[in-house]
């Protein structure tokens, strides 16, 4: 569905390489059965298809009008989000709001598996930028999110906007997340911050490649991203990574 390879690199570091050159029927399929839910909570129920339909037209309406890097930024965090909820992760936000008025003031999702929360971030590069790397990417994703849990830039406190987003009705409320974003958002105010290696963290890098598009090339990038993750400091890391042609396909889907 995804074309993707899974590399297990140790206990607490796994790699996800990700090539999507067109949709094929499988992965339009599963954008159907799961556009509604990322969109708006996994207890928002379907009534009829038309909110399908509504959906759709929402997410292409949020696209419309946004700058270029806007744009495949959204795209870009709609396909990790579809990734990862395929991979069992429990989305704890709505993708409805992450993205009004184009600048974010939190991080990009929280996710729960096994009873373990992993914050993430979404970096992305266009077709004409032709020095981009995943390496980059990532590095500049897992900077970010640094900053964020180690209170950086402290006019903005991610915790208070990831714990609003963990007690909207439509999430699949969970009490212990929702008390511990609580409470690093109270100790983010009160200027105690946290350390990043007490975090699991999702970095992911998209990188569009128009008509350049080839598959990663997986042997290469594993030893790559193994370099530059030893270099840094976390509890566990999924790390995504992405060769899309272009946002192109996911427009057309919205569109049908």
């Amino acid at each position: 569905m995804f074309n993707r390879y899974k590399i297990k690199i140790t206990e607490n570091i796994i790699l996800h390489f990700l090539n999507i050159d067109a949709y094929n029927p499988r992965l339009k399929n599963y954008i159907e059965e799961s556009i509604h839910f990322i969109w708006n909570g996994d207890n928002e129920l379907i009534e009829d298809t038309s909110d399908i339909t509504i959906t759709k037209k929402e997410i292409l309406k949020l696209i419309e009008g946004k700058s270029e890097e806007q744009k495949i930024g959204i795209v870009s965090e709609f396909i990790c989000h579809l990734y990862i909820r395929a991979n069992k992760f429990k989305q704890h936000f709505l993708f409805r709001n992450l993205e009004e008025k184009g600048m974010k003031k939190g991080f990009d999702g929280v996710y729960l598996i096994n009873d373990d929360y992993f914050i993430y971030e979404s970096k992305s590069s266009l077709e004409t930028t032709l020095t981009a790397t995943h390496n980059s990417n990532i590095g500049e994703a897992y900077r970010d999110l640094k900053g964020k849990i180690e209170g950086d830039n402290t006019t903005n406190d991610p915790w208070r906007n990831a714990y609003n987003h963990s007690n909207i009705r439509t999430i699949d409320f969970n009490q212990t997340i929702s008390q511990t974003l609580k409470s690093l958002s109270k100790d983010y105010v009160n200027g105690t911050y946290s350390q990043i290696k007490d975090y699991n963290i999702i970095p992911s890098s998209t990188i569009y490649l128009g008509t350049r598009y080839s598959d990663i090339d997986k042997n290469t990038l594993k030893d790559n991203l193994v370099r530059l993750l030893s270099r840094y400091s976390f509890k566990s890391i999924n790390a995504i990574c992405i060769n899309k042609k272009s946002i192109q396909n996911f427009i057309d889907y919205l569109n049908e």
